[in-house]
């Protein structure tokens, strides 16, 4: 292999003079690569200013030992790799060492001392990357248990931990008890409390996280209405935009790593040159590091930003894996490098997506003056050989990433009857991704797997086209939302499953293209057939149970959401 490879070696310090301000849930690649590199570069700018702003790790799932046995290892350092390059014998590579990580706790070896550690004066920071499906999770009786004892105060004694005392249950506690049982502690002890900020890929992260606090306080006998109140009034939940592609660490990872830079780690974090971090600026008591002076964006609201990357990024990310995936690839590069895949993907983003966007009346001129700049710069960090991120790794949890980041791109689509035939044949593709998963026996890996699997169970058998197993699927309201109930909607992605059955995945890609064939705007007026007698993609009206009066907007977005978030319905 050739390439260049720089390094940015660890900050000298003692380490004994690094502090947790901020204690994070979910240490995986993700975290590692985009946060931790922030304040690790502010930690170099600004040693005595950022020193008190490190962070310790939080674990809930008891495969995380294994990354925490690693840092350990370690001594709570690792290196991020960041590659590019379009060619695999020619890859650029940097490696910085990072030190800002000081430590890392398993909640189910010592809840007790995850919970003393939230509630410490200096913990002013609690930040998430949990996966969409983290906000759903509901309390159990492990949570229930801890925020009686907090109440009572007996968390408070340094002497607590598992398994002598405390109730095993205890050892099963989930996110979101944890940081109720702190937040109670705090109001208890006349503390202020932390700043609970999501770093999660969900549009309005921060209002999620908030919802999913204080439905869970609202729905906790243990807690009282005045410490609800506190929890709404007093916490502060900040919205986020975070991006930076990231994929697992590969064997071959690891080894070209000791091979090009003589570095012989066991799990360094591969990811791309290219990152973002657009934050919310609204902090309890404005405590925060300074990370506008390494590169984020502080601003009063985030939604613009979070819009344009969720959709022009996270939606097509996904429309490509299934995609390329059914046309025989592995890898992102090579999806978006293939000949039909790529203007699929530019038609998709730029007719759809991105009409989205300059039909939104919130988002900023200086946002939409660069759209198409940002649609190009999304494309080629796509290509990028080195990132070798795999199509299987973004299929992960198709279900969450539909209903969270590109349902609502159809329903503003079909209600402005604008066309929607590539999100038709993106979910058309991901409908026969999962057919033929289930027909191979693969394992699908989706938190609401067997949802999701089950109307191709029943369809596996069926070899030839079939439509019984897409019928069910399309029914499936806890994905598709309204959209299950919308015939036009559900037309169209027959049309685009029964075509790719019928002539083949490039045939579909090159009629999406052009704008042919029989799910084609062009053939309604050809027909000269009404919009309210026949509906096809790009043309259709919403059907009058879809239909949304200017009035009773906000109603009908918060009954949808509940379809998306179950466990934070008021």
């Amino acid at each position: 292999m050739s390439g260049t490879v720089t390094r940015t070696e660890a900050v000298a310090c003692d380490r004994g003079d690094l502090n947790t301000g901020i204690v994070h849930f979910g240490v995986g690649g993700f975290h590692r690569s985009h946060q931790q590199a922030y304040t690790d570069d502010l930690l170099r700018q600004d040693f005595h200013a950022a020193k008190d702003w490190c962070y310790t790790g939080v674990g809930v799932l008891e495969w995380d030992a294994k990354m925490r046995d690693y840092l350990k290892n370690n001594n709570w350092r690792y290196p991020i790799v960041a590659r590019e390059g379009t060619d695999e014998r020619a890859m650029d590579m940097h490696v910085h060492e990072v030190v800002t990580l000081r430590d890392m706790l398993l909640s189910f070896e010592d809840p007790a001392a995850v919970v003393r550690l939230l509630a410490a004066p200096s913990t002013k920071i609690v930040s998430l990357t949990i996966t969409e499906y983290g906000y759903r999770v509901p309390l159990n009786e492990g949570d229930h248990k801890l925020l009686e004892l907090a109440n009572q105060g007996v968390l408070e004694d340094p002497s607590l931990s598992m398994p002598e005392s405390l109730d095993a249950s205890c050892a099963k506690a989930t996110v979101f008890g944890l940081i109720l049982s702190a937040l109670a502690m705090r109001h208890r002890l006349g503390r202020r409390p932390f700043t609970v900020m999501s770093c999660d890929n969900l549009p309005h992260n921060g209002d999620v996280a908030k919802k999913r606090v204080i439905n869970a306080a609202r729905d906790a006998p243990e807690i009282d209405e005045s410490l609800c109140q506190w929890l709404e009034d007093e916490v502060k939940y900040p919205s986020t935009m975070v991006d930076r592609i990231t994929p697992a660490t590969s064997p071959q990872d690891i080894s070209d790593l000791k091979e090009k830079a003589g570095i012989d780690d066991q799990w360094p974090v591969m990811c791309e040159p290219y990152k973002h971090w657009v934050i919310e600026d609204d902090f309890v008591d404005g405590a925060r590091p300074a990370w506008e002076r390494v590169g984020a964006l502080l601003v009063p609201d985030v939604r613009p930003h979070e819009l344009m990357k969720v959709r022009l990024l996270n939606v097509t990310h996904s429309a490509l894996c299934y995609v390329g995936s059914l046309a025989g690839l592995t890898n992102v590069h090579e999806a978006v490098t293939h000949k039909m895949i790529k203007p699929y993907l530019r038609r998709l983003m730029n007719e759809e997506i991105a009409a989205s966007l300059r039909a939104d009346p919130t988002m900023p001129e200086e946002l939409l003056a660069v759209l198409d700049e940002y649609t190009k710069l999304v494309l080629s960090r796509f290509e990028n050989v080195a990132v070798k991120d795999t199509l299987d790794r973004v299929a992960m949890d198709g279900s969450e990433k539909f209903r969270v980041q590109g349902r609502e791109v159809i329903m503003e689509r079909l209600a402005r009857e604008g066309s929607v035939r590539g999100f038709a044949l993106y979910v058309a593709s991901w409908a026969h991704f999962l057919r033929r998963s289930v027909r191979d026996g693969e394992k699908i890996r989706d938190a609401s797997a067997g949802l999701i699997a089950a109307p191709w169970d029943m369809d596996k058998e069926n070899t030839g086209v079939g439509t019984q197993g897409l019928e069910a699927f399309l029914d499936i309201e806890e994905v598709f939302g309204v959209l299950a109930r919308h015939e036009g909607w559900r037309e169209a992605v027959k049309r685009e499953f029964a075509d790719i059955d019928a002539t083949g995945l490039e045939a579909t890609l090159l009629g999406a293209i052009f704008g042919v064939g029989h799910n084609s705007n062009a053939d309604l007026s050809s027909m000269g057939l009404e919009r309210s007698r026949e509906r096809a993609s790009g043309t259709f009206a919403l059907d009058e149970t879809c239909v949304v009066d200017t009035h009773e907007t906000e109603e009908w977005r918060a009954d949808d959401e509940a379809a998306v978030f179950v466990s934070l319905e008021a």
